[in-house]
């Protein structure tokens, strides 16, 4: 029966190869884009640490120095009266007031950190007010006296100790952004690692799923087809070219086995042909053998009627012999006739076969009877080899020892039994099996199906009967 490949989606070829690469691109592409958006993240992450935060730590240090630079010659100032000390504070609250102008762009960004700037600006501008400048104006007016130079000093240190406390917390506010801006960094570094390694991890799993899948649907199913149409071209006509895979390899088994349907009925109809005309031709053979030989015996009676001869026996014999080859060939008439197309060859048509290769070497063509249901007996293909061997080495050994100018073959399927019978009229069991090294092939032929072989005289009229037979019920299976 022909299958509709087409009727049945599959797909080809083309769509698979464009599947894997369409897979591999898109998980090329989502992984690259991932990993640029971390290598993106960590580039911004860093400009703000250089640019911003690491400046801003060092501006807050700046600050620092400078407030303790004011501090330091207001001090001096104060002991000793000594303008140069206000060299130091002068300059100090130069650099402050830029320093502080350059830090509110730097913490911008960070309403925490520009709090904090505003409350060391007002912790300054505190000491200042309240602290130096009052303290440096009454040192210039004159001397203080110690009791109110040192109220005068207490009262500026715990100013500006207020101001170097609101300086820590500026300054571990800007260790904190420092701080986050590195996790940043490290966590953008952690994302695109990982997005390069189930980059690399899918593209694995996809290429590994591409073999397999091309393994599955293109190799596989092609190794089959082709075994399956190399089978095919050995003789194995019954092997079915099965369709599997992909679109190409399924119209591809589907044209093989739509070829391999045709050749078996053009070879079913050529056999069917040849065997019927064989089979005429053999029956043919033996239908004018049996005219002839029918003749004869209504020859022979009329004589042994006018001689008024008593013995009748070999006038019987002969009508049993005529009896077998008339049944023998409307057996194969009727076997030819029930099965006109079919493709295996049967063991009769082997046999005839064997008789026929043997015709130059014997030199008289051999009577040939089939008793029974043979082909239909024996369809076990060890057992028609054995048989085929048999009589093909006792005809060999009545061409070339027997000395025999007739010869009878016979092959009888029963229920129960199968029997090759090779009768011919020669010298006898000396010439043709003097080292009974027949007799023991024949015999373990036989034996590997529970059945016997005997060779042995003809008796009185001379030549050799070999038989060989096997139980029908202990053929294998």
């Amino acid at each position: 029966m022909i299958r509709n490949v087409k009727a049945t989606p599959r797909l080809s070829l083309r769509q698979l190869i464009w599947i894997c690469l369409g897979t591999i691109t898109v998980v090329f592409v989502v992984s690259t884009a991932l990993s640029a958006i971390a290598r993106v993240n960590v580039g911004r992450a860093m400009d703000r640490l250089s640019e911003h935060m690491l400046p801003a730590q060092e501006q807050v240090a700046a600050l620092s120095t400078t407030y303790v630079d004011q501090e330091t010659g207001q001090r001096g100032f104060m002991l000793t009266a000594d303008q140069a000390f206000l060299e130091p504070y002068l300059a100090g609250k130069t650099g402050a007031d830029r320093l502080v102008a350059e830090l509110h762009d730097s913490l911008a960004g960070d309403d925490k950190a520009s709090r904090r700037l505003n409350r060391v600006i007002a912790a300054a501008a505190d000491w200042v007010t309240q602290a130096a400048e009052p303290q440096i104006a009454a040192r210039r007016a004159g001397s203080i006296p110690p009791d109110q130079l040192e109220a005068m000093t207490w009262s500026g240190k715990r100013l500006f100790d207020q101001l170097r406390a609101r300086l820590s917390a500026l300054e571990a506010r800007t260790g904190e952004l420092i701080a986050q801006q590195l996790d940043q960094v490290h966590a953008g570094q952690r994302l695109a690692n990982i997005a390069q390694g189930a980059a690399a991890l899918l593209l694995l799993v996809v290429l590994i799923t591409s073999v397999w899948l091309l393994h599955r649907v293109l190799t596989r199913p092609a190794n089959r087809v082709l075994h399956d149409i190399t089978a095919v071209a050995e003789g194995d006509y019954d092997r079915e070219i099965r369709s599997a895979g992909l679109r190409e390899i399924a119209l591809l088994a589907h044209a093989a086995e739509t070829m391999r349907d045709n050749l078996r009925t053009s070879t079913t109809r050529l056999l069917g042909a040849e065997r019927r005309d064989e089979q005429a031709r053999i029956a043919a053979d033996l239908h004018d053998r049996t005219i002839h030989r029918v003749f004869a015996l209504g020859l022979g009676l009329t004589s042994a009627a006018q001689s008024r001869s008593p013995d009748l026996t070999p006038f019987v014999d002969e009508t049993d012999r005529i009896i077998a080859d008339l049944r023998s060939i409307v057996f194969n008439l009727n076997l030819g006739a029930a099965n006109p197309t079919d493709d295996a060859v049967g063991l009769c048509d082997e046999i005839i076969d064997v008789v026929e290769d043997s015709l130059p070497a014997l030199g008289f063509t051999p009577d040939l009877e089939f008793d029974g249901p043979v082909d239909e007996s024996t369809t076990q293909h060890a057992v028609r080899t054995e048989i085929l061997a048999v009589l093909r080495e006792s005809l060999s050994n009545i061409a070339h020892h027997a000395q025999a100018s007739a010869a009878t073959i016979r092959l009888t399927a029963t229920e129960d039994q199968l029997i090759l019978m090779v009768r011919d009229n020669g010298i006898g069991l000396t010439a043709i099996d003097p080292t009974g090294d027949m007799r023991r092939d024949f015999h373990r032929r036989a034996q590997q199906f529970g059945g016997y072989a005997a060779i042995r005289n003809a008796g009185d009229s001379g030549g050799t009967v070999v038989e060989w037979a096997i139980p029908l019920t202990s053929m294998p299976q």
